[in-house]
């Protein structure tokens, strides 16, 4: 094969490297040092060096400093266009040498908590708007996903914001605050006790201790004094649940998601937690942004569509 380009020659600069990119890119999404650093799970001034070393090599300064903001300046904005490209073209050039690229295909990593009813209405309407192309979703816990992530074996994962270790490299784009209910099996005589005398006296299902959500219920149950508590199952899976609350006095804490139709046709009713922090946020976690003309890009642009039309009926 006859390359057409000396890439001897190439007008790289000498010293650049992957990291500079990913952190460029990181800083012009996030919009200041101190939330790209908390992303990428290193320092501010370890990040701002970074940054610096990338302004060195390209002769050109890529931010201004508006207080705590990092505004693109004109050379960021159109340096942020080539380093996306570079980028996105890379990942495809290594999904190809790994067979893992498939036209048309959205690979997606589902959270419990959007699996229901939230995810599939977007994907419905993904489907309606690309007929040609299809959606590839797969399950489980928060860190399996996040690891087929960055290997690039799913284009984005749809769930509970990860944990500010984990985002290093990654970008979360809110979507909305979703709380963390405590379930029973409807008619369970633990729906007229106030929670605490709930908790004591009725066997109890935890998220398992890899959930995102388990710190949140462990938080609120050593807040009343039940750290003690012993689950007799642990688990965010709703057949197995479903199955041990319908036939049993179990109580169960999960986030809503998760239980919302079961909640709606009565098999299940949500005990009065009276708690305001038992929420977190949802939303999508992705490497970057996807080309605008992507599958990727329109499934998340639907899935802003949807949130934006259930706040819009409320």
């Amino acid at each position: 094969m006859i390359l057409s380009k000396n890439y001897n020659q190439m007008n790289i600069p000498n010293g650049l490297k992957l990291r500079h990119l990913e952190a460029f890119l990181t800083v012009a999404q996030a919009g200041t040092i101190s939330a790209a650093a908390r992303q990428r799970n290193v320092s501010q001034p370890a990040l701002s060096k970074t940054i610096s070393e990338l302004e060195g090599l390209l002769g050109a300064h890529l931010f201004e400093r508006t207080g705590r903001r990092a505004v693109l300046t004109p050379a960021g904005e159109n340096f942020l266009a080539h380093a996306r490209a570079a980028l996105q073209s890379l990942e495809a050039g290594v999904r190809d040498l790994s067979g893992q690229a498939t036209a048309g295909l959205v690979k997606v990593g589902l959270l419990p908590t959007v699996a229901g009813g939230f995810f599939p209405s977007a994907a419905l309407a993904f489907s309606q708007a690309r007929p040609d192309a299809r959606i590839g979703i797969i399950t489980g816990p928060n860190h399996y996903l996040l690891e087929r992530l960055r290997g690039g074996k799913i284009d984005l994962m749809v769930g509970r914001m990860p944990r500010a270790a984990d985002m290093a490299g990654l970008s979360f784009e809110y979507l909305y605050d979703e709380p963390i209910l405590l379930v029973a099996r409807a008619g369970h005589p633990a729906l007229d006790l106030p929670v605490t005398d709930a908790l004591l006296r009725y066997p109890l299902i935890l998220p398992n201790p890899g959930a995102i959500i388990r710190q949140s219920v462990d938080q609120y149950l050593a807040a009343m004094g039940l750290s003690d508590l012993t689950p007799v199952f642990e688990t965010v899976a709703l057949p197995a649940a479903q199955t041990l609350l319908e036939g049993s006095e179990m109580l169960w804490f999960i986030s809503r998601g998760v239980v919302a139709r079961e909640i709606a046709r009565g098999s299940l009713a949500a005990l009065d937690l009276r708690s305001e922090y038992m929420a977190g946020a949802v939303g999508l976690t992705r490497k970057f942004t996807f080309d605008e003309d992507s599958h990727a890009d329109l499934l998340a642009r639907l899935l802003h569509r949807r949130v934006e039309e259930d706040f819009t009926c409320r």
